[in-house]
C-alpha cells in the first residue's frame, strides 16, 4: 500500500497504487542541523501530473501501466526543457550575429577560433561602425573576410602580432 502515516497510534494509507517512486534528501533544518526527509512521488493518470509528497514511509506500487505511462510524462518533459534550451540557444546565437552583422555560420566559425580575451577584441573590431585608426580597420576588414570564407587558406585570421593588437587590454 501507498503511503502510510501514522496518528494517535492509527495507521492511515493514502495514495493507494499511485507511488511511482520513493527515496529521501538531507535537508538543512537548522543552520547546524540536518535531516533525512524521505519522499514519495506520487503520479495521477487523470490530470498527467506528479507531485512529491514528504512522509514517513511509503512503498512504490503502482502499476506497470502507470509506471510507462509516467515514464512517458517524464520523457515528455525532458524533451520539451531540451527544445526549450536549443531554442534559447538558437535565439541567443541569432541576436549576437545579427550585433555583429554577421550571419550564424561566421558567428559559430568566430566562437571556434577564438575565445577569452581575444574573442572580446574581435567582438569590439566588429562592433566598431567608424575607425580612428585605418590599421584596426583592416584588421576588421582581414577578420570579416576571413570569416565569410568557406574554405581558409590560414587556420587563423591573425597573425601572433596581430592578435595583441586585437586584444582588448594586455595581460598583467
Amino acid at each position: 500500500m501507498a503511503i502510510h502515516e501514522t496518528k494517535n497510534n492509527e495507521t492511515i494509507t493514502t495514495y493507494a497504487g499511485m507511488v511511482v517512486k520513493t527515496g529521501y534528501e538531507v535537508v538543512q533544518v537548522m543552520s547546524d542541523v540536518y535531516e533525512d526527509w524521505h519522499y514519495a512521488v506520487v503520479y495521477d493518470l487523470i490530470t498527467n501530473t506528479a507531485k512529491t509528497i514528504y512522509c514517513g514511509k511509503a512503498e512504490v506500487d503502482a502499476t506497470p501501466e502507470l509506471m510507462a505511462q509516467y515514464k512517458r510524462m517524464c520523457e515528455n518533459e525532458r524533451r520539451h526543457t531540451k527544445a526549450v534550451c536549443l531554442w534559447g540557444e538558437h535565439n541567443l546565437l541569432m541576436n549576437q550575429a545579427h550585433l555583429l552583422s554577421l550571419s550564424v555560420r561566421e558567428y559559430k566559425k568566430l566562437r571556434r577560433t577564438y575565445s577569452g580575451r581575444l574573442f572580446d577584441g574581435c567582438w569590439d573590431l566588429l562592433k566598431t561602425k567608424k575607425f580612428r585608426n585605418s590599421f584596426r580597420e583592416s584588421l576588421a576588414n582581414q577578420l570579416r573576410n576571413w570569416l565569410s570564407e568557406k574554405e581558409n587558406k590560414y587556420s587563423f585570421p591573425f597573425s601572433p602580432k596581430q592578435e595583441s593588437y586585437v586584444m582588448p587590454y594586455r595581460a598583467w
